[in-house]
């Protein structure tokens, strides 16, 4: 296990820093190199990312004219880690940073970028994002190809974490590893690394930022990344959608709190002026997305159409116009838009419901009960749904149907199960039922 150094005097120089990062280098095959960055985290062992040695030969590790032969090779894939051992290395372990750590605090990247260092870059920590059971450390200290596996050190020199990934081509938003996984991956056995190994390889086909943004934990994260992406790079049409993006996200977490009341407008001028860089059917969607949410029905279908103008098979921009057009209460052309959307992506359960609840608010009570039957295909847990339906078929008299429903629903949700039961109860006194409604739906995207 790392141990924690004592506090170090004040304002130490970076060099205790510099002291143990190094580059790795290996063969790619003829004359080729791929090369990155190392730490010396314990002696004889040096830990960097796994894609700076993937698909490499002959590794070796060097600090100005000293070359070390790596001699054994250690993977984790799927935190893209790795660790190196390196018989007769002798350059210091770096000393491990006291956590837990906190946005804004002073940090060094250093590494050799380009193969020349070690360099050092001075910055902030700037968020702490969630990744499954650990957390990633985001900084803006600049880093370039070549970094990768390098050391992110407090201001006293002490590691923090391996700088893994850049998110933008803005060389100040950066992602690194933090310490405790390197603790973590010196006590695995072998035997487990290598499972890790084939489930990284199946990961790597995702794209694992858009995943670590999609995690409300990381929204209020994303924001900050994203303010700073378009401060750097403001012609970077791609910042001002991550920007739109991220402030969907954060008005949707401050829904009902009254906080922020601003963000989704702010938000929709994001969209547009990475729309007036470059025109993307992603973006007018996600305009759209954002204009419905605001309660402006007809600007927001205009975006859904320029978006399928340009991609008229976008399954998503179909969806969401008909989630607006249902918003609006133009419930026949709402299911229009759905029916269209469901066309190229049938497992849609929730487009099934929202389909279900215009048909049923036009009057067709027998496709609508299509609708939800198909639904339920794909979400057949869910016990409101059940209810909707056993409360539609008692609409519809038909009511051995929806007894069955309840038996169903008995195993499932007894309450909701009596709720069922109170309305074939009111149809057998001569009343009519309650039926089934949904509330607002959400949007797709």
């Amino acid at each position: 296990m790392l141990q924690v150094a004592p506090p170090p005097p004040a304002n130490p120089d970076p060099v205790r820093a510099q002291a143990s990062v190094v580059l790795v280098q290996g063969r790619l095959g003829g004359s080729r190199v791929q090369q990155g960055s190392g730490v010396v985290i314990a002696p004889f062992l040096v830990a960097t990312n796994a894609h700076v040695v993937e698909r490499t030969q002959g590794l070796t590790v060097r600090q100005g004219q000293s070359t070390w032969a790596v001699s054994e090779v250690r993977l984790d894939r799927s935190r893209d880690l790795c660790l190196l051992t390196v018989p007769g290395l002798t350059l210091p372990p770096a000393d491990p940073a006291p956590f837990p750590v906190e946005p804004g605090q002073k940090v060094l990247a250093v590494g050799y970028p380009g193969g020349q260092g070690p360099v050092v870059s001075r910055g902030r920590l700037r968020g702490i994002w969630h990744h499954g059971e650990g957390h990633l450390l985001q900084s803006d200290a600049m880093t370039l190809p070549g970094s990768s596996g390098g050391g992110l050190f407090d201001e006293a020199g002490r590691l923090l974490g391996l700088t893994t990934l850049t998110f933008t081509p803005s060389p100040r938003l950066n992602f690194s590893v933090p310490l405790d996984r390197l603790e973590a991956l010196m006590l695995q056995p072998e035997a487990v690394l290598e499972n890790r190994i084939e489930e990284g390889r199946r990961k790597r086909s995702d794209d694992w930022l858009e995943g670590l943004c999609e995690d409300p934990r990381n929204w209020p994260a994303w924001e900050v990344a994203a303010r700073q992406w378009v401060q750097d790079l403001p012609r970077d049409e791609n910042a001002w959608l991550a920007l739109g993006l991220a402030l969907d996200r954060a008005a949707r977490a401050s829904a009902g709190s009254g906080s922020s009341p601003n963000l989704l407008p702010e938000g929709v001028e994001a969209y547009r002026r990475s729309l007036a860089l470059r025109r993307s059917p992603k973006t007018w969607n996600n305009l759209g997305v954002a204009l419905d949410l605001l309660n402006r029905f007809e600007d927001a279908e205009l975006a859904f159409h320029e978006a399928l103008d340009m991609e008229p098979g976008y399954a998503l921009a179909w969806l969401n116009l008909g989630c607006a057009r249902m918003n609006a209460h133009r419930f026949p052309e709402a299911a229009e838009a759905f029916r269209k959307g469901l066309a190229l992506r049938p497992d849609e359960a929730d487009a099934w419901l929202r389909l279900a609840h215009c048909q049923r608010s036009a009057g067709r009570r027998e496709a609508a009960l299509a609708s939800l039957r198909i639904a339920l295909r794909y979400r057949p847990l869910v016990g409101e749904h059940w209810l909707d339906l056993g409360l539609l078929l008692v609409d519809l008299a038909r009511l051995d149907e929806a007894r069955e429903v309840g038996a169903r629903l008995d195993a499932m949700n007894p309450e909701l199960a009596e709720r069922l039961r109170a309305a074939l109860s009111r149809v057998r006194s001569g009343r009519s039922s309650a039926g089934a409604g949904a509330k607002r739906p959400g949007h797709q995207g």
